[in-house]
């Protein structure tokens, strides 16, 4: 569906073309900092390097002995075996069961993400969301999760740091140049009161504070001790696969091991993906006094592929893989179908991440000089023109492919279509540009990759049509900018002048990455000044009668009742390429609020998912999904979304549904009072409910009055007219009156209804809502319906523990004391008369804050008080 389809089929108008600089302005805090934050360091690391030499470095590198990098490799392993045996010792923690494959795949791909890219959601949580989300895993327990493994990381980390500062000893404190008593008695002090923490909280059930105001549930001891062993070994393996590839110098292993750990840690603390510079640059500065820089810097270097690019490369070939398998059927110990799931969720996010990385090497290779002796062999094969032509659009297509890489994120076959296409070229262009091999092997694999998960590649979009976020921009401009401090650090042996822009010679290597880099920056820019200056939203307009129709037609044909809210004409649609499917939804100020899942055959989910997400993104705005049930969740984190739970629903098994039992002791009071009081029972249907619409305007403008004079709105349903003419209704007559209604909704399938509105006289006996609502369940059960849904209540199940996050925590203290506002426990209370069951109901929206905000809006839609505009 191409975006020109979409606007139209959301009901969008443009007002006047305008551009979204002030909108840019308020969200531009983040990136500019980040800019700035670059650029500090691509200037300290210009001083840090003056000891250093390109050409030098980069023979180090290449002599590498070939026994080290096995060494290296091999104590890499070992640390992700550690961060594999971290999660199997998290989700004992949890008491929730997986599959061994899953637990691989969820483990080894997080953590080979987390430790290469690790922010925004592209991290180990967001691979572990997906994977464990598919096996039935809860928002709430990934969040415990997620949790216990940054904890027991922080806490190993101490660790480790502590014990290794104690075994160097002296030798560390020369090189720290303090006192040795002094590191003594900090990391002694540090490491007792750390073991202290572990030992005094091993008990299961005991409560220990991590640091002010968090508690945590210790584990029982088998997990606790386990986790804080893995721990040491990720840090050990860690620190040995670099300190193999060091030169050889006159500092001990612990001394080196200790340095290390403070890398990390501050790497991670500086929420660089990598640690990119803040590790290498402390390591470098705490090395540089007993080794040789050059060799440090290519031991650095060859660390970085080692363990933090080959784990991914690994992650993403794994993946790769087990798409073939499936393409031609082959049985893999993954045959589970929410196992399958998991993968679906996984392999457009690698493949986006190593997209992103083939474009930053295509870069950085266009800023950097090539081999001697490659061109000059290259020299008496091809002219002059072909090679400066070659370098120029490699580095060109490096650009393309960072744009590239968000359109494969979100699954777009026209992405997928120019990636692939870009990388086929650069395969000749890297060779003819200087034969080089290795970034040739590199596109080789990534074109495998391409192929082998093309299945996942199926909405048809163009990749420029989406709208890119002003952090994509940013990691944009730090590759740029990055690439230009790399370039000047490879080339500051050549002196400048103005000449060297139009110097055209086979050696002449700094003018071509000068012209390439140039390029690059030109294009980079245009392309983000293009979707800066695009066009903004105009006001989302209402359906008309003609939508409403084709709308009823594709709620009418699925069993999901509550979707007849579409009916009441306050919501407008988003329609799927075949028609089958639908989302309605609504906007206020900058969220669009889609209600529900969409509706329709679920093959038809992804694409209007990510259609919904594009098409807020598009205008500047935030995308929400409001009351999306559990099976749905894999979707919305596929499309980058975050899952907060706002309530329950109350659903009753209508085939389970009797009066018998102590359970059932109110309900058969209620009806036993009503035989006796005189209440008669009746339903109508939708044919006859027109003829009552006056009486039953006057009983709801009753019961309105009573109960703050408003209709409420969108999530919930209103007297409408048209809207309640297709309804059935049940009704409570006292001595001929009608004094009580309730109206359900229920498609062509009639497997479930939903009660919409439930309203009395007042003064109506108390017991009138209960007698209604049994006797209608009774029917609806005589008439074969499987499900008979009260509603959702508002924010319950959100329970406080020491372990909720930030929004169970404030949403129980709202259940709790927010009853002045809105009566929560008594809706719940109520519903709970019936002995429903209750299924969690969630909120997915974009966006850090975007959530919250979301929620906001939708009580403000809810409420009625928003106005929305009339159909052209």
């Amino acid at each position: 569906m191409t975006e020109h389809h979409r606007l139209k089929e959301g009901r969008i108008t443009t007002d006047v073309p305008r551009v979204r600089l002030a909108s840019f302005l308020r969200r531009g805090g983040r990136p500019v900092v980040a800019l700035l934050a670059c650029g500090l360091l691509v200037y300290f690391l210009q001083g840090v390097s003056r000891g250093i030499e390109y050409h030098p470095m980069m023979r180090a590198a290449r002599e590498m002995p070939g026994r080290l990098l096995w060494l290296s490799i091999s104590f890499t392993m070992l640390s992700y075996v550690a961060l594999i045996g971290r999660d199997a010792c998290a989700l004992i923690y949890i008491d929730f069961k997986v599959p061994a494959a899953s637990l691989l795949l969820a483990s080894f791909c997080g953590s080979a993400l987390d430790n290469a890219i690790g922010f925004g959601t592209l991290t180990g949580k967001a691979v572990r969301e997906r994977v464990y989300g598919a096996l039935g895993l809860r928002t709430e327990q990934i969040e415990r999760l997620t949790l216990f493994i940054d904890l027991g990381f922080g806490v190993g980390l101490l660790t480790f740091a502590a014990a290794s500062a104690l075994l160097g000893g002296s030798a560390l404190a020369r090189l720290l140049s303090i006192s040795v008593i002094l590191l003594y008695l900090i990391a002694g002090t540090l490491l007792v009161a750390l073991l202290s923490l572990v030992v005094s909280g091993v008990r299961k059930g005991r409560r220990v504070a991590i640091i002010p105001g968090l508690l945590i549930i210790m584990p029982v001891p088998t997990v606790a001790w386990s986790l804080f062993v893995l721990a040491q070994l990720d840090l050990l393996g860690a620190s040995v696969a670099l300190w193999v590839l060091m030169p050889a110098a006159g500092i001990g292993f612990f001394s080196f091991a200790a340095i290390c750990a403070v890398a990390i840690g501050l790497g991670v603390i500086s929420r660089i993906p990598g640690g990119l510079g803040v590790f290498d640059t402390i390591v470098f500065l705490s090395m540089a006094g007993h080794m040789p820089h050059n060799k440090l810097a290519a031991a650095l270097l060859i660390y970085r592929g080692v363990y933090f690019l080959l784990p991914l490369v690994l992650a993403a070939g794994s993946l790769a893989a087990f798409e073939m398998s499936r393409e031609v059927g082959a049985r893999t110990p993954m045959t589970g179908g929410r196992v399958l799931m998991g993968v679906d969720l996984l392999a457009p996010m690698f493949l986006g991440v190593l997209t992103f990385s083939a474009g930053v090497m295509l870069i950085l290779s266009g800023a950097t000089p090539a081999v001697d002796w490659r061109l000059t062999a290259l020299q008496s094969v091809l002219p002059l023109w072909a090679v400066e032509i070659s370098h120029l659009l490699a580095t060109l297509a490096g650009v393309l492919l960072l744009f590239v890489a968000r359109g494969l994120f979100h699954r777009l076959d026209g992405a997928w279509w120019v990636a692939l296409i870009i990388t086929l070229l650069n395969v000749a262009l890297s060779l003819a540009k200087g034969l080089a091999f290795g970034e040739t092997a590199a596109l080789l694999f990534l074109l495998f990759l391409l192929l082998a998960t093309r299945r996942q590649f199926s909405r048809p979009a163009a990749f420029l049509r989406q709208r890119f976020t002003v952090g994509w921009f940013t990691a944009i401009a730090v590759v740029i900018a990055a690439a230009t401090g790399i370039m000047f650090f490879a080339f500051r042996q050549v002196p400048y002048r103005h000449e060297i822009w139009w110097q055209f010679e086979f050696d002449a290597q700094a003018s071509r990455a000068l012209r390439a880099l140039l390029g690059a920056s030109i294009l980079a820019l245009g392309i983000s000044l293009w979707q800066l200056l695009r066009t903004a939203a105009g006001r989302v307009k209402l359906p008309t009668t003609k939508e409403l129709s084709r709308a009823a037609r594709v709620i009418r044909r699925q069993e999901r009742s509550a979707a007849l809210l579409a009916l009441m004409g306050d919501k407008s649609f988003l329609f799927s390429r075949s028609g089958n499917a639908l989302l309605m939804y609504a906007k206020r100020g900058r969220s669009w609020v889609a209600l529900f899942d969409p509706v329709g055959p679920r093959q038809e989910w992804l694409e209007l998912v990510w259609s919904f997400v594009e098409l807020a993104g598009a205008h500047g705005g935030r995308a929400a999904f409001y009351q999306v049930r559990p099976d749905g969740l894999p979707v919305y984190l596929d499309a980058g979304l975050r899952i907060m739970k706002v309530g329950e629903e109350a659903l009753m098994d209508l085939e389970e549904f009797s009066l018998q039992g102590s359970q059932r002791y109110g309900l058969r009071q209620a009806l036993a009072r009503g035989e006796r009081d005189g209440l008669e029972f009746e339903i109508l249907q939708p044919s006859d409910v027109r003829q009552q619409l006056t009486v039953l305007r006057r009983i709801s403008d009753a019961w309105l009055a009573e109960h703050g004079g408003h209709e409420r709105r969108f999530s919930v349903a209103a007297f409408e007219p048209e809207f309640m003419a297709a309804q059935g209704v049940a009704l409570s007559r006292h001595r001929g009156d009608l004094i009580a209604f309730v109206s359900f909704m229920n498609t062509d399938e009639q497997r479930e209804a939903t009660i919409g509105l439930m309203r009395q006289l007042p003064n109506t006996p108390t017991y009138a809502m209960e007698y209604v609502i049994t006797k209608l369940a009774l029917e609806l059960k005589g008439k074969n319906f499987k499900i008979l849904s009260l509603g959702m209540a508002p924010l319950a199940g959100l329970v406080r523990t020491p372990l909720s996050s930030q929004w169970h925590r404030m949403a129980g203290l709202l259940w709790e004391l927010g009853g002045p506002v809105y009566n929560f426990q008594g809706l719940r209370g109520f519903k709970n008369k019936f002995r429903p069951a209750w299924e969690p109901r969630y909120l997915a929206a974009s966006g850090t804050i975007g959530p919250f905000i979301s929620l906001i809006d939708v009580a403000a839609l809810a409420s009625g008080l928003v106005r929305r505009s009339p159909a052209a």
